[in-house]
């Protein structure tokens, strides 16, 4: 087997990478956060790429968790269905936020609209029983760091 097929294997089989790329996106909606807060009066507005990051955070999160536990995922965006396979907790208004985010990572940090009509329909429906504040950084890092905390309790 070449190096390159053993560095695929590697990554693709260790929990803490999967982990390291987790943190690196939410590093990145962190520092886009911080801009478009700091940056009001520029009109600097990428707040769904802000959440699609800090979805892709949560995604690649739940699967070093199923990594860690050799628990095989489906291919799936849906964070709601990852937390659940990589059996962690979730709340009734943390599942909200999870489904919401979802959708910025499958089209709405992507894609000016879904494949879809109905699909635009639920999205909205969906962010409209949500307060925006419940996608701020600052109420979605204790539920990344909850999850964090318990992959480096439990993996490393």
């Amino acid at each position: 087997m070449d190096l390159y097929n053993k560095q695929f294997e590697l990554r693709q089989e260790t929990s803490g990478y999967w982990h390291n790329k987790s943190h690196d996106l939410l590093v990145s909606a962190r520092t886009l956060w911080k801009a478009m807060q700091s940056e009001k009066d520029l009109e600097i507005n990428c707040w769904a790429t802000y959440k699609m990051l800090i979805g892709m955070s949560f995604e690649l999160l739940f699967k070093a968790h199923c990594i860690g536990s050799d628990t095989e995922f489906n291919p799936t965006h849906d964070l709601v269905a990852l937390a659940n396979t990589a059996n962690l907790p979730t709340s009734k208004s943390e599942n909200k936020i999870l489904q919401v985010l979802s959708e910025y990572v499958i089209w709405d940090g992507r894609y000016p609209t879904p494949k879809k009509p109905e699909h635009l329909k639920g999205h909205w429906k969906n962010q409209a029983d949500l307060s925006d504040e419940k996608l701020d950084l600052e109420n979605l890092m204790p539920l990344w760091r909850r999850f964090s905390d318990s992959f480096m309790e439990q993996y490393n």
